[in-house]
C-alpha cells in the first residue's frame, strides 16, 4: 500500500517506509526522517522551476511528470517503489503543501494504477502462476465508467473504496475511457460488508455479494458515475472485467 504525505507533517509509525521523492534534500530535515531517498522521482527541477513561477500550468506539469516516470532512471526507480509497495505500506514525502497539485499526489496514483492491474492481470494466469494473495477469494474488484452527464468519459479521475467496517480505503484512477478497476482485499467472512465508493463529492454505498464457497469465480460489482449520477450495476461485473482482461 502506498500513501503520501508532505514530509515536514509529524512522523507516524502507521507511515511504514518513508520514501523522500525530491530531486534536492529539504530544508530543516534530519536524515532520520526518511528510510529512502529516490531522488529520480521527484519533478525535474526545470519542470517545477518553470510551473512555480506560473508559466506552465498543472496539467501541463502533470504530463511532463508523467512522462518523465517513463525515461530512465526514473523508471527503474519506479519499479522499485512498486515492489515495496506490493510488500507493505509505504509513504511517499515532499515539501509541496498542496498535495492535489504535486508529483507526490500523481506518483501515489500512479502506483495504485499499477497494482491493481497487476493483481487483475492475474486472473488469466494458470492456477499454479498465481499466489494466493492474488486467489479469487481474497479479493473483491469495483470497477465501472465515470463519465460527463453527456456520457464523455472522464480520464484522471481519482476515486476510493472505503471499507465500513475497517475505514480502510482503496484507491484508484480513470484511464482515457473513463474505466477504473480497483481490487479490494475482502474474503470469505467479508460477505455482506458494506463498501463506500467514491469519486469526487459524489458516491454510493454497495454491499459485497457473493458466495463463500465459490473459490473460482470472480467477486465484485460495477458502479458507474454519470454526471451526478451513481448506479450500481451487478449484473454487468463479469462481461465488464472481460473486456477489460481482453484489451
Amino acid at each position: 500500500m502506498l500513501k503520501a504525505k508532505r514530509v515536514y507533517e509529524p512522523k507516524s509509525s502507521r507511515d511504514g517506509t518513508r520514501v523522500l521523492v525530491m530531486r534536492l534534500w529539504p530544508r530543516g530535515i534530519k536524515k532520520a526522517h526518511v528510510d529512502l531517498w529516490l531522488k529520480d522521482l521527484g519533478a525535474e527541477l526545470a519542470n517545477l522551476r518553470a510551473y512555480n513561477a506560473g508559466r506552465v500550468s498543472w496539467p501541463e506539469m502533470r504530463r511532463r511528470y508523467l512522462a518523465g516516470l517513463k525515461r530512465e532512471p526514473a523508471a527503474t526507480a519506479l519499479k522499485r517503489l512498486k515492489s515495496m509497495a506490493r510488500r507493505g505500506r509505504v509513504t511517499v514525502l515532499c515539501s509541496c503543501p498542496d498535495e492535489t497539485q504535486c508529483h507526490r499526489g500523481v506518483l501515489r496514483k500512479v502506483v495504485g494504477a499499477l497494482a491493481a492491474l497487476t493483481v487483475v492481470s492475474t486472473l488469466s494466469c494458470a492456477p499454479s502462476e498465481v499466489s494466493a494473495e492474488h486467489e479469487a477469494q481474497y479479493r473483491y474488484t469495483v470497477l465501472g465508467y465515470v463519465t460527463d452527464a453527456r456520457g464523455r468519459p472522464r480520464p484522471g479521475v481519482g476515486l476510493e473504496v472505503t471499507r465500513q467496517k475497517t475505514g480502510f480505503a482503496y484507491q484508484g484512477e480513470t484511464d482515457a475511457s473513463g474505466l477504473y478497476v480497483i481490487v479490494t482485499r475482502l474474503a470469505d467472512e467479508s460477505r455482506g460488508e458494506r463498501l463506500l465508493v467514491r469519486a469526487g463529492p459524489a458516491s454510493l454505498w454497495v454491499t459485497a455479494r457473493f458466495q463463500p464457497a465459490d473459490h473460482a469465480a470472480e467477486r465484485g460489482t460495477r458502479v458507474d458515475f454519470a454526471g451526478d449520477k451513481v448506479v450500481e450495476q451487478a449484473g454487468l461485473f463479469q462481461a465488464t472485467l472481460t473486456r477489460f482482461l481482453g484489451r
